[in-house]
Protein backbone atom coordinates (compact mmCIF):
# COMPACT_ATOMS: atom_id res chain seq x y z
CA UNK A 1 0.00 0.00 0.00
CA UNK A 2 3.22 2.36 0.72
CA UNK A 3 4.42 1.79 -2.61
CA UNK A 4 0.57 2.43 -4.53
CA UNK A 5 0.60 6.03 -2.37
CA UNK A 6 4.09 6.77 -3.13
CA UNK A 7 3.25 5.79 -6.82
CA UNK A 8 0.56 8.23 -6.99
CA UNK A 9 2.66 11.19 -5.19
CA UNK A 10 5.38 10.39 -7.78
CA UNK A 11 2.71 10.95 -10.76
CA UNK A 12 0.77 13.95 -9.36
CA UNK A 13 4.21 15.84 -8.86
CA UNK A 14 5.38 14.64 -12.02
CA UNK A 15 2.47 16.08 -13.76
CA UNK A 16 2.24 19.59 -11.90
CA UNK A 17 4.99 21.09 -13.92
CA UNK A 18 3.17 19.70 -17.13
CA UNK A 19 -0.13 21.06 -16.21
CA UNK A 20 2.01 24.43 -15.52
CA UNK A 21 3.26 24.25 -18.96
CA UNK A 22 -0.23 23.09 -20.39
CA UNK A 23 -1.84 26.55 -19.42
CA UNK A 24 0.81 28.54 -20.72
CA UNK A 25 0.52 26.90 -23.95
CA UNK A 26 -2.95 27.35 -24.18
CA UNK A 27 -2.64 30.82 -23.34
CA UNK A 28 -0.02 31.00 -26.33
CA UNK A 29 -2.14 29.17 -28.47
CA UNK A 30 0.45 26.63 -29.23
CA UNK A 31 -1.42 23.19 -30.12
CA UNK A 32 1.63 21.37 -30.26
CA UNK A 33 2.99 22.36 -26.77
CA UNK A 34 -0.38 21.64 -25.34
CA UNK A 35 -0.50 18.38 -26.73
CA UNK A 36 2.80 17.30 -25.77
CA UNK A 37 2.15 18.84 -22.30
CA UNK A 38 -0.71 16.65 -21.82
CA UNK A 39 1.10 13.13 -23.45
CA UNK A 40 4.81 13.42 -22.71
CA UNK A 41 4.35 12.58 -19.16
CA UNK A 42 2.02 9.56 -19.87
CA UNK A 43 5.22 7.02 -20.81
CA UNK A 44 6.62 8.18 -17.22
CA UNK A 45 3.59 7.36 -15.26
CA UNK A 46 3.79 4.08 -16.71
CA UNK A 47 7.20 3.55 -15.84
CA UNK A 48 6.24 4.55 -12.23
CA UNK A 49 3.15 2.50 -11.87
CA UNK A 50 5.36 -0.75 -13.43
CA UNK A 51 7.88 0.24 -10.64
CA UNK A 52 5.79 0.12 -7.82
CA UNK A 53 3.74 -2.69 -8.87
CA UNK A 54 0.51 -1.42 -9.32
CA UNK A 55 -2.45 -3.63 -10.48
CA UNK A 56 -4.64 -2.98 -13.94
CA UNK A 57 -7.17 -1.97 -10.47
CA UNK A 58 -5.26 0.89 -10.02
CA UNK A 59 -4.97 2.21 -12.86
CA UNK A 60 -8.06 4.60 -12.10
CA UNK A 61 -6.00 6.07 -8.71
CA UNK A 62 -3.18 6.91 -11.15
CA UNK A 63 -4.88 8.60 -13.80
CA UNK A 64 -6.85 10.66 -11.10
CA UNK A 65 -3.32 11.56 -9.65
CA UNK A 66 -2.02 12.36 -13.20
CA UNK A 67 -5.37 14.75 -14.04
CA UNK A 68 -5.07 16.39 -10.20
CA UNK A 69 -1.31 17.45 -11.15
CA UNK A 70 -2.31 18.64 -13.86
CA UNK A 71 -5.03 20.87 -12.83
CA UNK A 72 -3.12 21.86 -10.14
CA UNK A 73 -0.29 22.83 -12.53
CA UNK A 74 -2.47 25.00 -14.28
CA UNK A 75 -4.18 26.67 -11.19
CA UNK A 76 -0.79 27.62 -10.17
CA UNK A 77 0.29 29.03 -13.50
CA UNK A 78 -2.85 31.20 -12.85
CA UNK A 79 -1.29 32.70 -9.71
CA UNK A 80 1.95 33.12 -10.68
CA UNK A 81 0.55 34.79 -14.24
CA UNK A 82 -1.50 37.32 -12.01
CA UNK A 83 1.63 37.91 -9.85
CA UNK A 84 4.08 38.57 -12.03
CA UNK A 85 4.32 40.91 -15.40
CA UNK A 86 5.82 37.73 -17.84
CA UNK A 87 5.74 34.15 -17.23
CA UNK A 88 7.07 31.44 -18.61
CA UNK A 89 7.37 27.87 -19.42
CA UNK A 90 8.82 26.61 -16.54
CA UNK A 91 7.22 26.19 -13.16
CA UNK A 92 10.66 26.72 -10.82
CA UNK A 93 11.63 29.44 -12.63
CA UNK A 94 8.34 31.49 -12.18
CA UNK A 95 7.94 30.01 -8.91
CA UNK A 96 11.58 31.32 -7.86
CA UNK A 97 11.19 34.79 -9.65
CA UNK A 98 7.60 35.29 -7.78
CA UNK A 99 9.21 34.44 -4.50
CA UNK A 100 12.52 37.08 -5.20
CA UNK A 101 9.71 39.65 -5.77
CA UNK A 102 10.77 40.09 -9.25
CA UNK A 103 8.34 41.08 -11.48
Amino acid sequence: MDSLLTGMLATFLLNLPFGYWRAHAKSMNNRKEWFLAIHAPVPLVIVIRLIVGAGIRDIPLFVAAFFLGQLVGGRVYRMVSSQLDSVSRCMPCDLAKMYRGSG
